[in-house]
């Protein structure tokens, strides 16, 4: 059974679609499953077993010309799509993402058999010839209810072959704020061996400061910092960062997560940390990673502080304690399912999980009200207090 897996974008939902390919993967283990995915995201998928091939496709160029209603070059690189696709002679087409343009993708499939989300939007309904229910569920959950239709294909479909194993919801069971919780929602990342020893040698830059006076912390904590997010109104404070790595300086070392927009955005940071003398404690990757090298750094560090963005979802693919920060967007519908996590929310708003990526109100309250010593104190709260007092 050939099975085109569709989510082409971005960091944080690809990851979360990878529980449903690995149930897949699980429940037909003879099946190949060939991912679509936009090229600058198919590393997330490198190394994954549950992947049988990544076909890259570009989403965000089709996108712009969508926007401009360039016609006649969407019609050119659909049919060029189609012809990409025709060799592999899909069974099946799974789209976990609902939007016009990966209805687009299952019809250039030419695949009998299209699973998708109920109750989408932008017509990717007519694509689709099985219908998960419509929900407000998690998004992982959601996710797993599409493949989970694939059951009823096989069954439909006699033609088809296929040989099914069964594999119970729980097979390994992971920490959910200090609960079980089920493996069958765990995303998968994974962290190519080699990484491993570059991360330890990013870390073996950062000297021992006796200036800092730290006392009986023989081995500071290292502590991932995710700085920035897709949406503005979805990021912490610069000055709520600073104020967390000072009241941390003497028991931690840091790095600082993100691409090249938070480079250049975050600069106001790293100067102030440098005025500080915070930069003997302090990697600066902001823009110099690849995703692997993200997770491996992430992997080598004890705790990871970000907001709603894609390394978060790295980290807790990874299994790393989190303290994941969350405002306009609703941690029930996106945040962590499974890991050893803490959320933390502006408590005194009504208005959080708007969605909204201009916030009306001044000083974006949402994030900005979520103080530093909170963070501080869930920090420990995961990881205990092994590195001195608070």
């Amino acid at each position: 059974m050939n099975i085109l897996f569709v989510r082409l974008s971005y960091i944080g939902d690809i990851l979360h679609a990878t529980a449903a390919a690995r149930w897949i993967k699980q429940q037909y283990p003879d099946a190949k499953l060939h991912w679509i995915v936009t090229p600058s995201m198919a590393e997330l998928l490198e190394h994954n077993p549950y992947v049988d091939h990544i076909i890259p496709w570009e989403r965000d160029e089709y996108e712009a010309h969508s926007k401009k209603l360039h016609i006649p070059t969407m019609w050119r690189m659909w049919w060029e799509l189609r012809d990409k696709l025709k060799p592999y002679k899909f069974d099946v087409a799974v789209d976990v993402q609902g939007r016009l343009i990966t209805g687009l993708v299952l019809l250039a499939s030419g695949a009998p058999i299209r699973l998708g989300l109920g109750g989408t939007k932008e017509l990717n309904w007519m694509f689709t010839n099985y219908k998960a229910k419509p929900s407000t569920d998690h998004v992982i959950k959601r996710y797993i209810e599409v493949a989970k239709l694939l059951n009823t294909a096989v069954v439909e479909h006699s033609g088809l072959t296929t040989s099914a194993t069964v594999i119970a919801d729980d097979e390994k069971p992971c920490i959910v704020n200090g609960s079980s919780g089920k493996r069958l929602y765990h995303m998968d990342f994974f962290v190519p061996s080699n990484l491993y020893a570059w991360a330890e040698e990013q870390w073996a830059s950062i000297n021992y400061d006796t200036s800092l006076n730290r006392g009986e912390v023989d081995k500071p904590l290292r502590i991932g910092l995710v700085l920035g997010t897709s949406w503005a109104t979805k990021e912490w404070p610069q000055e709520k960062w600073f104020s967390l790595i000072k009241s941390l300086q003497y028991r931690a070392n840091f790095v600082c997560l993100g691409g090249p927009k938070e480079a250049i955005q975050y600069k106001p940071l790293m100067d102030s940390i440098t005025a500080d003398g915070l930069d003997k404690i302090m990697l600066n990757m902001l823009g110099k990673t690849t995703l692997q090298e993200v997770g491996a750094l992430i992997e080598s560090c004890d705790v990871v502080v970000t907001a709603d963005t894609g390394a978060l979802h790295i980290a807790l693919a990874l299994n790393k304690p989190v303290v994941a920060l969350f405002g306009p967007t609703d941690p029930k519908l996106w945040g962590p399912l499974t890991g050893n996590f803490k959320v933390l929310v502006n408590n005194e708003l009504d208005c959080l999980g708007c969605r909204k990526r201009r916030c009306p109100k001044p000083d974006q309250y949402c994030m900005s009200g979520i103080e530093s010593v909170r963070v501080k104190k869930a920090i420990f709260e995961l990881i205990g207090d092994k590195h001195g007092k608070v």
